[in-house]
C-alpha cells in the first residue's frame, strides 16, 4: 500500500535529504552542482535564495519529491525551476501539489509573475516530448522568451527552453520604458498579456554609480550578468565582463538582464547586442522599478527556427529571435575570435 506523503516547506536542516531525493533521481549529473553541496544549499535555503517544497515520507522523513523556487533578489518575480519526483511516487499529482505550496509561499511573500521554462524539443523529437508546452497552455500562461541552448542534454548536445510566466493578478498604470526600436512591438505584446502594459521613450543618459552582479554556473558553463541599476559607469563595467566572458575558453553561453524603466537601458542593450549578444526574453517585474530584458550570447549558434513550438507567439519570438541572432553574428564570431 503506498504511503500518504506529508507536504511542507523545507528548513536547512533537510539539505542532506534534499541532495539524496537528487541524487536518487538524477544521481551524480545534475548540472547545478549547489544541489550536491550540504553546506552551501542548506545556506541558499536559510537565507531563501532558494524556497523548497517537500514532500515526505511519513514514516522515514524521505524526501519523495521536491520542487524549488528562486526568487528574483532584484525584483517580485521567481522562478518556477527544479522539479524532481522518486519514480515510485510519480503520476500522483505530487507535482502539482509541490506547485501549489510554492504558490502560497510566493503570494505571501509579495511575489507576482511567477515563470518557469519547459523544454522546446526540436521539430523531429516525438509528439510527446511536448506534453509540458500543452500543460501551459492549459494553464493560460504566456511564452515570454526562449532560452537556446540552456541545458547540457543527452550526447552533448544543449537543449532549449520556452519562457512561460503567469499574468500579474491586474493591469498596471503603464511603465515608460528605453529600447530600441526593433524590440518595441514583440516586447509591448508580451507585457501587455501578462497584464504590465509598457510604453516607450527615448533613451537618457545614466548617472551615479551603477551596480553589475555575475553569476557563474560552472556546471551548465554559463553566466547570467545582471544590471539591477545602471549607472554612469556600467557601459564601462559591461563591456569588461563581456570581454572576461567571451574569452574563456569554458563558457558555452551568457545572459544579461537589463532594466527597462531606468535611463541607459536602451544604450547597453545597443553595446551588448554589438557584442553577439541578442534578444532572448523580457520579464515583467524582475526589478523593483519594472520590466526586464534578458539578452544571450552562444558561443556556437543555435537555429531557434528548428524548435518545435505549439504557441503561436512562442513562434512569433523565436522568429525575432532568429532575425537578432543573424544580425548580430558577425559581432558574435568576431568576440569568439
Amino acid at each position: 500500500m503506498t504511503q500518504a506523503l506529508r507536504f511542507r516547506l523545507a528548513t536547512p536542516q533537510d539539505a542532506v535529504a534534499i541532495i539524496a531525493c537528487v541524487r536518487a533521481v538524477r544521481g551524480e549529473h545534475y548540472p547545478i552542482r549547489l544541489l550536491y553541496a550540504p553546506e552551501e544549499l542548506a545556506q541558499a535555503i536559510a537565507y531563501a535564495r532558494l524556497v523548497f517544497a517537500l514532500a515526505l515520507l511519513p514514516s522515514t522523513g524521505e524526501v519523495a519529491g521536491l520542487a524549488a523556487l528562486e526568487p528574483s533578489p532584484y525584483g517580485r518575480t521567481g522562478e518556477m525551476g527544479v522539479m524532481m519526483v522518486l519514480p515510485t511516487h510519480r503520476r500522483r499529482h505530487v507535482a502539482d501539489d509541490l506547485r501549489l505550496l510554492l504558490v502560497a509561499w510566493a503570494r505571501q511573500h509579495g511575489r507576482r509573475g511567477l515563470w518557469g521554462e519547459v523544454l522546446a524539443p526540436v521539430a523531429d523529437s516525438p509528439d510527446a516530448a511536448c506534453v509540458s508546452q500543452r500543460f501551459t497552455e492549459n494553464a493560460q500562461l504566456v511564452p515570454s522568451g526562449i532560452a537556446l541552448g540552456l541545458w547540457p542534454g543527452p550526447g552533448g548536445e544543449r537543449q532549449s527552453f520556452v519562457r512561460y510566466a503567469r499574468p500579474l493578478p491586474a493591469k498596471a498604470s503603464s511603465k515608460a520604458c528605453r529600447l530600441p526600436t526593433r524590440h518595441r512591438a514583440l516586447v509591448s505584446e508580451i507585457l501587455g498579456r501578462l497584464n504590465c502594459p509598457v510604453s516607450f521613450t527615448a533613451d537618457s543618459p545614466a548617472s551615479g554609480a551603477g551596480i553589475l552582479d555575475a553569476k557563474h554556473e560552472e556546471g551548465l558553463r554559463s553566466w547570467v550578468l545582471a544590471v539591477p541599476r545602471i549607472g554612469s559607469d556600467s557601459a564601462a563595467e559591461l563591456a569588461g565582463a563581456i570581454r572576461r566572458i567571451q574569452t574563456h575558453p569554458d563558457v558555452a553561453y551568457a545572459h544579461l538582464e537589463l532594466p527597462l524603466a531606468q535611463p541607459g537601458a536602451s544604450a547597453l542593450c545597443e553595446l551588448a547586442e554589438a557584442r553577439g549578444f541578442f534578444f532572448s526574453t523580457v520579464t515583467a517585474e524582475p526589478f523593483h522599478d519594472g520590466p526586464g530584458l534578458r539578452l544571450q550570447w552562444l558561443a556556437q549558434p543555435i537555429e531557434p527556427n528548428g524548435l518545435l513550438l505549439l504557441n503561436p507567439l512562442a513562434r512569433r519570438i523565436a522568429g525575432h529571435q532568429s532575425r537578432e541572432q543573424e544580425r548580430v553574428r558577425p559581432w558574435a564570431v568576431a568576440a569568439a575570435a
